[in-house]
């Protein structure tokens, strides 16, 4: 009898071992597939209201599309909201996204919670404008320092290197902003004829920059030419020039590309515009994000390039990709 009940005892240990290794089995394989859930990106835009924006969009959504990952597109309603933005960096921060993607409104209002993410693992990409410090993994951008010379040597060739010119900018906290106007001012100091204005800044709202382009002109009669560097700023600019009827007499150079901004080229009231790669750019933030989550090395600057585009060349072939990615619509 006792030998009977000390094979039942070891029977009985040996089957609670194994149930205790299979169990553990099962969980080893939960985690495993937990770290095949779906890969969730949080592209955090500066916003939605220019063309720019979309663009950037489709490129991001193609590059999650080929990559298998879920990508979402956000951003304030306009250009100074910049509070709202940090908020959606948050809101990303606590839904544990895979990877974030910003363009940052502020470069130094937005670096404490772009380090409150990177201290959760959570991989940051900056594309468009970078974070004080460029603490990001990789910044996926257009060079706009070199972009803005371009813009001060085509305006400075066009108004024969001499008189008045004027900056209608976007945001003031913004790198690309600031790196624009200094870009463009640094091509206009080659010409000792030239006198800049003061820089206005008009949070990429055409109407504002409209107003503040009917005011440099009221105030200086013998202006030259108008930059207005980005697509809301540039519009304004144009808009302004139409309404006072000095198309051809005032010289206008943008940035970015628009229906709208095409028009005003096609119709001689703006002489030309800067214009990026911006579908390349929400595919290239994307593709750099999906890297750093697998573990990858990234390149930690990607420049997706800038050309000039006016009369002459706009209906050129490449330019024509670049204006209308997608096609026309």
């Amino acid at each position: 009898m006792k030998k009977i009940l000390l094979i039942l005892s070891v029977l009985m240990f040996t089957f609670s071992c194994g149930s205790k290794e299979k169990t553990e089995g099962v969980s080893g394989d939960a985690s495993k597939a937990s770290g095949n859930e779906k890969i969730k990106i949080e592209i955090i835009s500066k916003g939605y209201q220019h063309e720019f924006w979309r663009t950037v969009e489709l490129g991001a959504k193609k590059a999650g599309e080929d990559l298998g990952a879920e990508v979402n597109f956000i951003g304030p309603e306009k250009e100074s909201e910049v509070g709202k933005q940090v908020g959606m960096v948050e809101n990303a921060i606590n839904k544990k996204v895979s990877a974030i993607g910003i363009a940052a409104l502020d470069a130094n209002a937005l670096e404490p919670v772009i380090k409150k993410a990177i201290d959760a693992k959570i991989p940051v990409v900056s594309f468009d404008s970078d974070i004080k410090g460029e603490i990001t993994a990789s910044f996926v951008a257009t060079d706009n320092i070199a972009a803005g010379e371009l813009a001060g040597e085509e305006m400075a060739k066009r108004i024969g290197g001499k008189g008045k010119g004027a900056i209608v900018a976007h945001n003031a906290g913004t790198s690309t902003a600031i790196d624009r106007e200094a870009g463009f001012k640094k091509a206009m100091a080659k010409y000792p004829d030239i006198q800049v204005l003061n820089t206005q800044f008009s949070d990429g709202d055409k109407s504002k920059a409209l107003s503040i382009t009917l005011d440099i002109i009221n105030a200086n009669p013998d202006i030259k030419g108008i930059f207005g560097t980005n697509e809301g700023a540039a519009y304004g600019v144009a808009k302004g020039i139409e309404e006072k009827g000095l198309a051809g007499k005032v010289i206008v150079i943008g940035f970015d590309s628009s229906e709208d901004m095409v028009k005003f080229i096609e119709k001689g009231i703006a002489t030309g515009t800067v214009i990026q790669d911006p579908y390349r750019m929400g595919y290239e933030t994307v593709k750099q994000l999906y890297s750093l989550i697998k573990g990858e090395k990234v390149e930690k600057r990607i420049d997706t390039g800038a050309n000039f585009v006016s009369k002459e060349n706009l209906n050129n072939e490449d330019i024509q990709k670049l204006l209308f990615p997608l096609g026309k619509k």
